[in-house]
């Protein structure tokens, strides 16, 4: 008899492995080990070890026991007592077998906490097992953990949650002291840009109004050497289609860069970080870099927009914007619902800097390095007991989905002393730089779509 065979064995006693290694730090629930369920069919098709619903065979598998079985789209099953004594990275590992492929989704607490879809491959078999895995940020705590039955036809032996031994080394270069953990958040995408992936980004065709004197084209972003690159080069770019704007575009004499988030990976709330790098202020002068949430649609048309922009003609700065209106159609028009645009005294922005936003039902906040730089409360920006000038009408904090978006743009002449730069030393092409976004759910406001 194996160790795995004695281990599990002992779960059937216990109803969840609790700590099997203690070197590993693993947490093992047998599917058979249920807490609460939810199941479309009455009785137990496969007969034993329990009497209720859920379909229960015995297993082939390594270690033998049991395995939950005949499974059905929106079933579900619920572990109590998972507990995560540290916050940080965590493998969580699903035993599965299916004959044709299917898709189980992990969350946690009755699905305020998502922790993502696991593609279950084709097996060749009932009982031929494989185990799918994914790496997710779990708070300190202890939870629910629930597992769900995005589609059919597919068997459940065992889920697993272990400590990333990796943690520390999976972290992004960012800055001293920096662990990429939050209580209440869960982080959600982790994109290093090792390469381009269409399924969460999407490059703009637009341009910034009347400011820009560039276009957004596709050659304007690329990755290189484990960095988003968006590039300014002085090229002829003739008039076209613009499907972000949906309206015709003039000719431009300059290209630029813009990746957004596509539609169905947008945010609402959360913590964005973004590890940036502007130009060289040796090479740039004029300019605006940005990372920001921008949602300007619907009926009321509403303009919400929180932003980091980064401007060549104060390299050593950057702005902290929230920008809100309705029914109006430029920058100006949002001037009733207050300004909010601050610039900030940071560290070069020219070298590498960490910037975040948080962004909560109540208030924003921006940090540079992991240092408060910003808060915005919703109490301070209601008109109450009075607006602050120019504002004349309440301003909300944004509370729909929003894209998330990077650009990187150069001002027209009329504007570049007041917000970008004089363009005057810009050399073409000119670039600047993203090493990583990091983008992650508020745990009370749990991001369904990713």
């Amino acid at each position: 008899m194996n160790k795995f065979t004695l281990l599990k064995k002992s779960c059937w006693l216990a109803m969840a492995c609790i700590g099997l290694s203690a070197t590993a730090n693993a947490v093992v629930f047998q599917a058979e080990n249920y807490n609460a369920f939810y199941d479309t069919t009455p009785g137990n098709t496969g007969g034993v070890f329990r009497n209720d619903a859920v379909d229960i065979e015995a297993t082939s598998d390594t270690g033998g026991g049991y395995n939950v079985g005949w499974i059905a789209q929106g079933e579900w099953l619920a572990f109590n007592g998972l507990t995560i004594p540290t916050s940080g990275n965590y493998i969580v590992r699903l035993r599965v077998a299916s004959p044709s492929g299917a898709t189980a989704s992990v969350d946690l607490n009755g699905g305020a906490i998502q922790l993502g879809n696991f593609t279950i491959p084709a097996t060749g078999g009932w009982q031929t097992w494989t185990t799918v895995s994914r790496t997710v940020n779990l708070n300190a705590g202890t939870y629910s953990l629930g597992v769900f039955a995005q589609t059919a036809d597919w068997n459940f032996n065992w889920i697993e949650v272990v400590a990333d031994t990796n943690n520390n080394a999976n972290l992004p270069t960012a800055y001293p002291g920096y662990t990429g953990t939050y209580s209440g958040y869960t982080l959600k995408l982790d994109e290093r840009f090792n390469s381009l992936n269409t399924a969460i980004w999407a490059k703009g065709d637009g341009a910034v109004g009347n400011e820009s004197i560039c276009r957004f084209q596709p050659q304007g972003v690329q990755v290189a050497n484990g960095n988003l690159e968006l590039v300014v080069r002085r090229e002829y770019v003739p008039g076209s289609y613009s499907y972000d704007h949906r309206s015709e575009k003039g000719p431009y004499n300059f290209s630029c860069g813009e990746l957004r988030t596509v539609p169905s990976k947008r945010i609402k709330y959360g913590r964005i970080e973004a590890r940036i790098k502007a130009p060289s202020r040796s090479v740039a002068t004029g300019y605006i870099s940005s990372l920001f949430t921008y949602k300007h649609e619907g009926s009321p048309r509403e303009w919400e927009e929180i932003d980091v922009e980064l401007e060549g003609g104060r390299p050593d700065k950057f702005q902290a914007n929230l920008i809100y209106g309705v029914n109006v159609v430029d920058w100006n028009g949002t001037r009733q619902w207050g300004a909010w645009e601050h610039k900030i005294d940071i560290a070069p922005a020219d070298q590498w800097r960490v910037y975040a936003i948080d962004w909560t039902p109540t208030g924003i906040k921006w940090f540079v390095d992991g240092v408060l730089v910003k808060t915005l409360n919703q109490d301070w920006i209601d008109c109450n007991p009075s607006c602050v000038p120019p504002q004349v009408t309440y301003t909300p904090i944004p509370n729909d989905l929003t894209e998330l978006m990077m650009n990187f743009w150069i001002p027209n002449d009329a504007i570049q002393n007041d917000f970008g730069g004089n363009k005057a030393g810009n050399v073409y092409p000119m670039v600047t730089q993203y090493d990583w976004v990091r983008i992650y759910q508020l745990n009370t406001h749990p991001l369904t779509n990713w």
